[in-house]
């Protein structure tokens, strides 16, 4: 452990921590190099670590890792999902990952909802869109869905703008598997204390917390994985963005006046499109071996309609 700490040039002591992306950079070396952590690992028994924080934590992170299938658990081997979603950036992870499980159960998409009843369809003031949609509309829906996935930057922690029907319906199916990703991480947690109560006491306080820190709104005090039930502000600040048809030179100034709560919304488009960047990066290169060229085409049309607007706007991510 300690080792593998060196080599990918973590600090703990700087406030480096064990996550996901260490996880899968350890696992894909040692794999590689058939190392020590994957020795035995199709043997009979429980997973165990060693008796520090660290320890555990890698331990629950990879746990969580096999159960969603990032990690074989056969063999212990790679998968095609772990492989892409170990090159995502340090604090795009999650929400990379959470991407990933939505695709999954072919959620992830640019169409529209449907009603729950047939015979109750949407209010008629809602003005939502009705299968089939224009190819803009499409990429609209998906840009913006994708990009709610990503955290703002929040006065006082409060939204006070717009809420959007499309992204209100979507984050209630996100909602739910956040929830169960999170779940699913308590499990680990308890499977390995319950082998060892005197463990509870390497846990430090806030050990699961998901309150952002106030100064990185994407990262939190957590040492263990959160799975944070996000809001879909991101969303709203990206569809305002797409359907901007003002003068270049004011939008900026108007999306302080549209969204008051937000700390900083430009700053923020920005790391929401590297979001989607990587994303679409992991989509092209699962597409193939895992079914998902439907699903890459439409995320290349809507880079299409994304890129117009930067040009336009002149908002390009870092």
């Amino acid at each position: 452990m300690q080792a593998e700490i060196r080599r990918q040039g973590l600090d703990m002591a700087r406030g480096d921590r064990i996550d996901f992306k260490f996880c899968l950079n350890w696992h894909a070396y040692e794999f590689q190099n058939d190392g020590p952590l994957i020795q035995g690992m199709t043997d009979d028994g429980v997973p165990t670590a060693s008796n520090d924080i660290h320890s555990l934590a890698a331990l629950v992170h990879l746990m969580v890792l096999e159960h969603l299938e990032l990690i074989a658990s056969e063999d212990g081997g790679m998968t095609v999902l772990g492989n892409v979603l170990k090159d995502t950036p340090r604090h795009l992870q999650e929400s990379c990952l959470v991407a990933l499980e939505m695709m999954k159960f072919g959620v992830l998409n640019g169409e529209p909802f449907d009603a729950a009843q047939p015979d109750r369809p949407f209010p008629e003031n809602v003005q939502y869109p009705q299968a089939p949609v224009q190819p803009r509309t499409k990429a609209v829906l998906l840009l913006s869905r994708v990009m709610s996935l990503v955290p703002m930057k929040l006065r006082n922690d409060m939204w006070n703008a717009d809420v959007d029907f499309d992204l209100a319906a979507f984050h209630s199916l996100v909602r739910i598997l956040k929830r169960a990703l999170r779940h699913l991480a308590e499990a680990s947690l308890a499977s390995i204390l319950l082998k060892d109560l005197n463990r509870v006491k390497l846990l430090p306080s806030g050990f699961m917390c998901a309150s952002p820190n106030k100064n990185d709104h994407l990262q939190t005090p957590a040492v263990l994985p959160t799975f944070m039930l996000p809001r879909a502000c991101m969303g709203i600040v990206v569809r305002h963005f797409l359907e901007y048809r003002g003068e270049p030179m004011g939008f900026q100034k108007e999306l302080a006046q549209r969204f008051p709560c937000c700390v900083q919304a430009v700053e923020d488009l920005k790391t929401a499109f590297v979001f989607w960047e990587d994303l679409r990066r992991c989509v092209d290169a699962i597409a193939e071996p895992l079914g998902a060229e439907e699903l890459s085409e439409d995320m290349k049309a809507a880079t299409e309609v994304l890129y117009g607007q930067q040009m336009k706007l002149n908002i390009k991510p870092h």
